[in-house]
């Protein structure tokens, strides 16, 4: 009996391991669609999202960079002679005046010939002195003569004597022909020539004196001075540099970064760090196009009056390659960037919808990070809920 009844059992246990399996199945199959149905509906829902209007903001104060200052104008002292050096009378960085006296050089050889030189005019205008006073001499005698002569023909036309008075009348035209030749002929042109070459030897003596005596060429700064006593200087030698401090040229070497800042202005602000307050301005004379191979930086040139003198030459300038209003650009809070791997996004609200939008970020300041490109002024930017949304969500903005 038992043995007729198991396979009954057995079909019935089948089955309802069939049926059972049959409605797992079926529960299995409802439960994908169900959870896409919810996502869906997700997808589809409004997402809350607090914004802020995209403004400007500061990045900091306007960025700088360190310049070395030189004088616009430079005078080389050249010395005109060789010699040791006596004596120093100014020193590095003394204001001088043109035609300062700035050292002396030992001048024995030319003091001896400027002596000489003295002594020779001296005895020429001494000699031609004496020649002037010879021939006044002769010349007030000779006017004696005549007068005698006249006198004497006055008294010998009384007497008629026709032929004396002739006589008479012949010697007092002889002496006065030979006052006319005194008169116009020169005899000390031998004379005067000695005198005057003379007086050119002392002048070019005087001016080889002067060579000894090295001179500011300009009113300005006295620099690069390297003259001790004792010191002995050739002829041509570059001794220091006169300096003119009422205007300056400053150099400034940049990265191309920097360089970008700079390029299509045509002034900039600077100042020195003895004086921060006061900002004074300077032309841009030059920027070059391309970079240093070597250094791969870019060399500018900048030019500005120098009023009272408080920029010194071989100091250093700061100068602002930027202004204010400059630094002030399009930035947003760093909290509402997304960043996806390399890449950096934000949202903003286009009337009910969200916009991913990439941006490129540039520096960053406190809570705010500068946006190179992608984001404009004013647009809405979506500062909190960000990280929920998608492109085209539909958004509910919360205060």
């Amino acid at each position: 009996m038992n043995r007729k009844a198991r396979p009954f059992h057995y079909k019935l246990k089948i089955v309802t391991l069939l049926v059972a399996a049959a409605i797992l199945a079926a529960g299995c199959t409802n439960v994908p669609a169900a959870e896409t149905q919810n996502a869906a509906a997700e997808q589809n829902a409004t997402k809350q999202v607090k914004i802020e209007q995209v403004a400007r903001h500061s990045m900091g104060d306007p960025r700088e960079q360190i310049g070395e200052v030189a004088a616009a104008v430079k005078f080389d002292m050249i010395t005109k002679a060789g010699g040791e050096v006596v004596e120093r009378v100014k020193q590095n960085g003394d204001q001088v005046k043109k035609d300062d006296v700035i050292a002396r050089l030992s001048s024995e050889r030319v003091d001896t010939k400027l002596d000489s030189a003295k002594t020779q005019l001296k005895l020429s205008q001494e000699a031609l002195a004496a020649s002037k006073k010879s021939i006044q001499v002769e010349r007030n005698a000779l006017l004696n003569q005549i007068k005698d002569a006249e006198r004497a023909y006055k008294e010998i036309r009384m007497t008629q004597d026709d032929e004396a008075a002739e006589k008479a009348a012949d010697a007092v035209k002889l002496l006065k022909q030979k006052l006319s030749v005194m008169d116009t002929a020169n005899s000390n042109t031998t004379l005067e020539a000695q005198v005057a070459n003379a007086e050119a030897t002392l002048k070019d003596t005087q001016i080889a004196l002067s060579d000894y005596v090295i001179k500011a060429p300009s009113d300005g700064v006295l620099t690069n001075m390297s003259l001790r006593e004792g010191m002995y200087l050739q002829t041509g030698e570059v001794v220091g540099v006169v300096q003119r401090t009422d205007r300056v040229v400053i150099q400034v070497k940049l990265t191309e970064q920097a360089a970008s800042l700079v390029r299509g202005k045509q002034e900039l602000v600077f100042y020195t760090p003895d004086h921060r307050d006061t900002k004074l301005k300077a032309n841009i004379n030059s920027l070059d196009t391309f970079a240093n191979p070597k250094t791969r930086m870019y060399a500018m040139e900048l030019e500005a009056d120098n009023p009272g003198g408080i920029i010194k030459p071989g100091g250093r300038v700061h100068v602002q390659l930027t202004t204010e209003d400059e630094e002030n650009v399009v930035a947003v809070p760093s909290l509402s960037i997304v960043r996806e791997g390399d890449e950096t996004f934000v949202y903003v609200v286009k009337g009910t919808k969200a916009e991913k939008r990439k941006v490129q970020l540039g520096r960053l300041n406190g809570v705010y990070q500068e946006i190179i490109s992608g984001l404009s002024e004013k647009e809405q930017l979506v500062t909190s809920g960000q990280h929920q949304l998608k492109d085209a969500d539909q958004v509910e903005i919360i205060s």
